[in-house]
Protein backbone atom coordinates (compact mmCIF):
# COMPACT_ATOMS: atom_id res chain seq x y z
CA UNK A 1 0.00 0.00 0.00
CA UNK A 2 1.47 3.30 -1.09
CA UNK A 3 1.34 6.28 1.59
CA UNK A 4 -0.47 9.17 1.11
CA UNK A 5 1.39 12.49 1.24
CA UNK A 6 -0.69 15.23 2.64
CA UNK A 7 0.73 19.13 1.73
CA UNK A 8 0.45 21.92 3.93
CA UNK A 9 -1.27 24.70 2.33
CA UNK A 10 -0.04 28.40 4.12
CA UNK A 11 -1.34 31.31 2.76
CA UNK A 12 -2.22 29.62 -0.68
CA UNK A 13 1.59 27.70 -0.99
CA UNK A 14 1.47 24.36 -0.99
CA UNK A 15 4.60 22.89 0.82
CA UNK A 16 5.88 19.56 0.69
CA UNK A 17 5.38 16.89 2.87
CA UNK A 18 8.83 16.74 4.10
CA UNK A 19 9.08 20.48 5.11
CA UNK A 20 6.92 19.30 7.93
CA UNK A 21 9.29 16.59 8.63
CA UNK A 22 12.01 19.34 9.04
CA UNK A 23 9.56 21.90 11.20
CA UNK A 24 9.05 19.41 13.60
CA UNK A 25 12.50 18.19 13.96
CA UNK A 26 13.75 21.39 14.33
CA UNK A 27 11.34 22.01 17.25
CA UNK A 28 11.61 18.72 19.11
CA UNK A 29 15.46 19.25 18.94
CA UNK A 30 15.64 22.59 20.26
CA UNK A 31 13.28 21.28 23.00
CA UNK A 32 15.81 18.13 23.78
CA UNK A 33 18.86 20.70 23.86
CA UNK A 34 18.49 21.78 27.36
CA UNK A 35 17.91 18.35 29.20
CA UNK A 36 20.48 17.29 26.69
CA UNK A 37 22.74 19.64 28.24
CA UNK A 38 21.70 19.09 31.45
CA UNK A 39 22.62 15.23 31.93
CA UNK A 40 26.20 15.83 29.92
CA UNK A 41 24.57 14.74 26.35
CA UNK A 42 27.84 16.89 25.09
CA UNK A 43 30.60 15.75 27.26
CA UNK A 44 30.21 12.16 25.76
CA UNK A 45 31.41 12.67 22.41
CA UNK A 46 34.54 14.48 20.92
CA UNK A 47 32.95 16.53 19.02
CA UNK A 48 29.26 18.54 20.50
CA UNK A 49 28.64 19.57 16.93
CA UNK A 50 28.34 15.79 15.25
CA UNK A 51 26.96 14.29 17.94
CA UNK A 52 24.07 16.93 18.10
CA UNK A 53 23.53 16.92 13.93
CA UNK A 54 23.82 12.95 14.48
CA UNK A 55 20.71 13.53 16.79
CA UNK A 56 19.06 15.50 14.55
CA UNK A 57 19.46 13.50 11.31
CA UNK A 58 17.94 10.19 13.79
CA UNK A 59 14.84 12.11 14.68
CA UNK A 60 14.26 13.39 11.18
CA UNK A 61 14.11 10.19 9.76
CA UNK A 62 11.93 8.41 12.53
CA UNK A 63 9.88 11.30 11.73
CA UNK A 64 9.81 10.83 8.14
CA UNK A 65 9.31 7.02 8.20
CA UNK A 66 6.72 7.15 10.95
CA UNK A 67 4.32 10.35 9.43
Amino acid sequence: MTPVFNEVVIGGIMLAPIITSVGMTIVTVLALRPVLRRIGFTRLFASSAIAEFSLYVTIFSLFTLFA
